[in-house]
């Protein structure tokens, strides 16, 4: 038994989410924009508050210490992630959902797949990843730990109608790739007014260039030497 309703009916998991998006957009300009131009800390406290009161009446807040909410630039590869400290006791101490703002910014056309479910706007795409972090934190709350086992996709079913564990929005390197830019290429690009050509080692916000270079701090396994750039993608010629 869980301290909630569960599981919810289709109907009221549709009803609720709508709630709640509709909440969001009227009391931040910002995040109703498409694309998403801004959220503020409060929406972000908010999102918290009005999912935990109507999917868990308050379950959430009594459970940790401190639970907060924080949008991150550094996630580029996941669009959440759920992170959780225990004091010596073993007691839920604190505990963060991070969200990434750089999928969040750069969503524009819908529909996005997360989860097993359709999202027509990036707001919608948010909030299903944000119900996704928000079952690693009721599964740790309940039982100590999370994954993504046969329990959590019990839960994230039952609570929002989840079937899939898994999103679909594109990474910084697949949407390079749809513009034929891939690891392991060529690339040129000016700096310093010069051309310089190398090898495109990785990418992320930036690409990174790896230049040969004799004196470069960087070798390979044959002893050659290089320069790495970070480079913006509109800047590299391919």
């Amino acid at each position: 038994m869980v301290p909630f309703p569960f599981p919810l009916n289709e109907t009221d998991i549709q009803n609720k989410r709508a709630q709640i998006h509709a909440a969001l957009c009227a009391s931040d300009a910002g995040f109703s924009q498409i694309p998403v131009s801004s959220i503020r800390r409060s929406t972000l406290s908010a999102l918290l508050d009005l999912y935990d009161q109507a999917f868990f009446s308050g379950f959430l807040a009594r459970s940790y210490g401190e639970l907060t909410v924080t949008l991150s630039s550094r996630l580029t590869s996941s669009a959440g992630k759920f992170v959780f400290f225990k004091d010596p006791s073993r007691r839920m101490q604190c505990a963060e959902i991070r969200m990434s703002s750089d999928f969040l910014f750069r969503l524009k056309d819908g529909p996005f797949l997360l989860n097993g479910l359709s999202a027509a706007t990036p707001q919608e795409a948010f909030l299903l990843v944000f119900e996704h972090e928000l079952c690693h934190a009721l599964e740790t709350a309940l039982y100590g730990e999370s994954g993504h086992s046969s329990r959590f996709l019990a839960l994230a079913r039952g609570l929002f109608g989840h079937t899939e564990t898994h999103h679909s929005l594109p990474t910084r390197k697949q949407a390079a790739a749809q513009k034929g830019i891939v690891v392991g290429m060529r690339a040129s690009f000016f700096y310093q007014n010069r051309m310089l050509e190398g090898v495109i080692s990785y990418i992320g916000k930036t690409a990174t260039v790896m230049v040969a270079d004799p004196r470069g701090p960087y070798t390979d396994k044959r002893g050659r030497r290089y320069t790495k750039y970070r480079v913006p993608l509109s800047l590299l010629k391919i």
